[in-house]
């Protein structure tokens, strides 16, 4: 498919404090960086509803694939990729974070889990969203305010519900895991995030650091390291960056040493940056 028959319509709301877009795309991938996120003030949560199609969201180390009447959660100040394999329709709702706390603890410990919408308080909570969308604009102020808090109470009941085996104290270890990797997300571009960085932020020792990592089989320090990896490819193939030098890629994921990231990097890709920039079709002026 050429650029010139790609298609893609967006109608938007806002209703009672909350964002209501209707979507329909061709194929396309969306890729929420890090570097993207520092130079972004928002701090709130999306819904993807799927109406027609499939599609695919992954954020941390998970990966949720929707079809129609489900839905999922992710949160818009973490890192994350869509994947839009053919032409799809979906409702995507904007929710303040303070707002859908309100409902639910920990929402970032439930983001990428897919929730059926096919029956229960899932499916009114899809209908509702749908009617809100099509008549929001027909209430005034204080009606809208009422039918904004009805439809995050939905979500939130409804996520609840659908996760329920997934809750637990908020100082379980998956809870904390999934705190340090959104923490480990938001400071990839700091070259003193550490272990003792992390402890030091969490009010944990380094030691219990290492054991919330042991299920994963890795290091805190090789997460570390392969989340600036993946950052610095993602930058290496992207377009927008091509006159970016390779060293300036890895000074700005964190990296202290041009030498040692281009080992490292061909350790995990195979291939030294240059070449793999060059293979990408995106290759510079100036690599290093």
């Amino acid at each position: 498919m050429s650029r010139d028959d790609f298609f893609g319509e967006l109608r938007a709301r806002a209703v009672g404090g909350l964002g209501i877009s209707a979507i329909t795309t061709d194929a396309y991938d969306v890729l929420r960086t890090s570097s993207g996120i520092s130079g972004s003030s928002t701090d709130d949560f999306i819904v993807s509803v799927q109406t027609e199609g499939s599609s695919i969201i992954r954020q941390l180390d998970r990966e949720v694939r929707l079809n129609p009447g489900d839905f999922t959660l992710y949160d818009a100040t973490m890192p994350y990729h869509l994947h839009f394999e053919s032409r799809l329709s979906q409702l995507v709702v904007k929710i303040p974070r303070d707002n859908l706390k309100q409902y639910i603890d920990s929402p970032e410990t439930l983001t990428a889990l897919r929730i059926k919408g096919g029956c229960g308080i899932a499916l009114i909570t899809v209908q509702f969203i749908k009617s809100v969308f099509e008549q929001g604009n027909e209430l005034d102020e204080k009606n809208q305010s009422q039918v904004a808090d009805t439809l995050v109470s939905l979500l939130g009941a409804s996520i609840l519900e659908a996760t329920a085996q997934l809750q637990r104290a908020p100082r379980n270890r998956a809870t904390q895991l999934l705190r340090i990797k959104r923490f480990v997300a938001l400071h990839l571009q700091n070259p003193d995030l550490s272990v003792q960085a992390i402890a030091a932020a969490h009010g944990i020792t380094e030691r219990y650091v290492q054991i919330l990592f042991e299920p994963e089989a890795i290091t805190p320090g090789r997460y570390i390291w392969n989340e600036r990896l993946k950052a610095a490819e993602i930058d290496l193939v992207n377009p927008l960056l091509g006159r970016r030098s390779i060293s300036e890629i890895c000074f700005a994921w964190g990296f202290k040493d041009t030498a040692h990231f281009s080992r490292a990097f061909k350790a995990r890709y195979a291939s030294s940056p240059r070449e793999y920039r060059k293979r990408s079709g995106k290759n510079s002026a100036h690599d290093f």
